[in-house]
């Protein structure tokens, strides 16, 4: 799996998070300072604020290693950390990957968005939003790769695909949200 291997036409599957992992937890925290509750605060779900933050991070190596022992051919992939959704244009190539279909929305970033005032554009700049790793693969490959993924216990779907570009972009349609290359810059 190298960057340079990504192709025009390849699928990008998304392999779900189990939470917050360890990208946004300093807002997370001025979060809770704020919370008449702090940590102790029930969320939707009926877990407290605090519990929800310290799910463990899946770890994704399984999932690569049965896709290649099932013969999927795996283009490159991305652990979707630091940098939110921007980190889907990680590779140095020029490339535009088109998110079409979103994760299923944990109550952790629905709460988070709902006590920090930051919106869509920014949630998704910060936050994983539910995508803990993606693969990038022939789009013949997809479904073989989901269903080895899935057989392993995580949740992974087709997301989108990548396209040709003249620069770095990610495009996450359902939320009408581009992020450039200029972007993926480190923050001061």
């Amino acid at each position: 799996m190298r960057p340079d291997e990504i192709q025009n036409g390849d699928a990008i599957i998304v392999i779900e998070s189990s939470g917050v992992h360890a990208n946004g937890l300093t807002l997370a925290r001025a979060i809770a300072d704020k919370l008449p509750d702090g940590y102790l605060t029930k969320l939707p779900d009926g877990r407290t604020y605090g519990e929800t933050l310290l799910d463990p991070t899946l770890i994704y190596v399984r999932a690569i290693e049965a896709c290649f022992g099932a013969g999927v051919r795996l283009h490159y992939g991305v652990n979707v950390t630091g940098h939110g959704w921007r980190k889907f244009m990680r590779a140095p190539q020029p490339h535009a990957y088109v998110i079409e279909r979103l994760p299923t929305q944990l109550p952790i970033f629905d709460f988070l968005q709902e006590h920090s005032g930051i919106d869509d554009e920014q949630a998704y700049d910060t936050f994983n939003m539910g995508a803990g790793f993606a693969l990038y693969l022939p789009r013949e490959d997809a479904e073989d790769a989901i269903s080895v993924i899935k057989n392993l216990g995580f949740r992974a779907f087709n997301a989108g695909h990548v396209e040709a570009a003249q620069q770095k972009s990610v495009a996450i349609l359902p939320k009408n949200i581009e992020y450039g290359e200029e972007t993926l810059a480190i923050r001061q």
